[in-house]
């Protein structure tokens, strides 16, 4: 791994994206460390400690360039228990990202949850290797610097499983919280995708993370599958864990497109 300490540096009031935080085709900025960098906005407009973010929606419409990035929140509803906040990511004049969160107020239920394991071997049982297969001559960056350990991996057919970590900081000198390490990982579910007999490649048009329980630990667990069709287009979804359980699920809608 190169020496790159953080995904974004702060510059004033923009995030600059280092190296670290670039997708393998060009130079532009990994959906990854965009949607960490939203859940991070989302966070700091939490004001109350039963707030839960539950669901998370990143529209990827635009390519963005490592360029500065301003960010922006607005409250859509604040009601008792449920609040909706709108996030947006500019360059400039233009909008490159817009994203929408439901935060939801937790309360106590009776009664007792439903115990349910992670169905594959823990992180520290499985050897780590990347996220791509070597020999595929892409640009250095975000995809690299995940750090993964594959129970059963792109190859061996569905579902894929492994357990997956963001070793850097999302913002230099900044704890990266729980929220926001999935946010960057889950990303990475249609590179993690048991590769079918059609083959895109595969880049996303959007996230959308639900969390039932904020993650325990570094390494998250995902279960990935993915749905293409000869039109090009597609769907690949995960179930999350840590090593207590599940935690959620993600989807991302996909489509084909060229390695250049």
């Amino acid at each position: 791994m190169r020496a790159d300490e953080s995904l974004f540096r702060r510059e004033d009031d923009l995030f600059v994206p280092t190296d670290a935080a670039g997708n393998p085709w060009g130079e532009l900025t990994g959906g990854g460390p965009i949607a960490g960098l939203i859940a991070r906005a989302v966070e700091n407009t939490l004001d109350e400690p039963d707030l839960f973010v539950a669901r998370l929606t990143v529209d990827l419409h635009r390519p963005v360039p490592r360029n500065g990035l301003a960010v922006a929140t607005r409250t859509v509803r604040a009601g008792k228990r449920l609040r909706v906040v709108e996030i947006t990511l500019s360059q400039g004049d233009t909008e490159v990202t817009r994203a929408t969160a439901h935060v939801l107020r937790r309360s106590e239920l009776d009664g007792e949850p439903e115990i349910e394991r992670t169905p594959f071997a823990g992180p520290t049982d499985v050897a780590e290797t990347s996220l791509l297969p070597d020999g595929l001559g892409l640009r250095w960056g975000v995809h690299d610097v995940v750090q993964v350990r594959w129970v059963r991996d792109q190859f061996a057919g569905s579902p894929s499983q492994a357990w997956m970590r963001i070793p850097l900081p999302l913002v230099d000198g900044e704890r990266t919280s729980p929220l926001c390490q999935v946010a960057i990982l889950v990303d990475c579910i249609s590179a993690g995708s048991p590769i079918g007999t059609l083959f895109g490649p595969w880049i996303n048009s959007d996230i959308t993370l639900y969390l039932h329980r904020e993650p325990i630990g570094e390494w998250l667990g995902m279960e990935m599958e993915r749905n293409v069709e000869p039109t090009g287009i597609g769907v690949a979804r995960a179930r999350l864990f840590d090593e207590r359980g599940p935690v959620g699920t993600a989807h991302e809608a996909v489509l084909a497109h060229r390695l250049g």
